[in-house]
């Protein structure tokens, strides 16, 4: 089947209804008459030899065929939008574009706030999502278009992407203040080892940076709690005898005591991704400005 042979607007149909999963609401998102969907995807499924979505009760369900598709045809359509919209004037006053954002637990609490505050101001008619994306997802999410840019550790390797650092920050140790070392000047590795500390990790199992510089020097530290949030644990340690290892930054915004580490780790860094599609568009590079300069 050559591309020659089909109308590609039966493709922004698919789309579409592989989307919404109605006829009505793919109708209402393209702006057109829900017979004119069907027509479309009748259309589709006598070109492609297939029925490509089923009905079950008021959801289209995509065929095995349809989900097979779905990936390359919202790759080609988002490279085609990023065509036309890298020649567009794009003006920030007027603009309600939705940005995705993949971020974390730091990116989330530091960067966020700053962001949608000065979004306000600039683009006040734009809408922040923030959406749960695990790692390895992401580089998928952003070709999907299902993202517009992702906040992570510089651990993402992929062609299709282009990533900037968007901030680096040397990790304390933090008590609270009733704690029986808070009033110490400084921490020793001996200090540190015999506290019960609290690790903030979204993986399920194994160590965070500090973890693996101890076990370079043959030394290992006891967790009591592994969580997933920053926030939660700044507040355990209020009321708890608890320790926690986390990015200085964070810990400015807390009422608690902060000990420089008593031995050599590296900073914690974040990394900004977006894919290589949208790197000339104007509300691309227009919000990766706005981001870059709140950090």
């Amino acid at each position: 089947m050559k591309l020659s042979h089909i109308d590609l607007n039966l493709f922004l149909t698919f789309e579409a209804i592989y989307t919404h999963g109605n006829l009505t609401l793919a109708a209402r998102h393209l702006n057109v008459t829900q017979p004119a969907v069907s027509n479309a995807l009748a259309r589709l499924r006598d070109r492609l030899e297939d029925s490509l979505f089923i009905h079950a009760g008021k959801r289209m369900n995509p065929t095995p065929m349809a989900q097979k598709m779905i990936g390359p045809v919202r790759q080609a359509l988002r490279l085609l939008q990023s065509g036309i919209s890298a020649e567009e004037e794009f003006d920030p006053q007027t603009s309600d574009k939705v940005t995705r954002l993949a971020i974390g637990d730091i990116g989330e609490t530091i960067l966020l706030p700053r962001l949608v505050e000065k979004l306000r101001q600039l683009a006040p008619l734009m809408t922040i999502q923030v959406v749960n994306v695990p790692r390895r997802s992401i580089p998928r999410r952003l070709s999907l278009g299902e993202i517009d840019f992702a906040v992570d550790i510089p651990l993402i390797a992929n062609t299709q992407l282009i990533n900037d650092k968007l901030m680096s920050d040397r990790q304390v140790c933090v008590v609270g203040r009733h704690h029986p070392l808070a009033d110490k000047p400084e921490l020793t590795l001996e200090d540190y080892l015999d506290l019960t500390h609290i690790l903030v990790s979204s993986r399920p199992r194994g160590g965070g940076l500090v973890d693996i510089e101890l076990g370079k020097v043959g030394v290992s530290r006891r967790i009591a709690v592994r969580l997933q949030h920053y926030q939660s644990a700044f507040h355990m340690i209020e009321q708890t005898d608890l320790a926690l290892t986390a990015p200085l930054q964070l810990t400015r915004m807390y009422n608690c005591q902060v000990f420089p580490l008593p031995f050599e780790a590296p900073n914690l860094e974040l990394q900004l991704y977006w894919h290589i599609s949208t790197d000339q568009t104007a509300l691309s590079k227009w919000l990766r400005d706005q981001i870059f300069s709140v950090i």
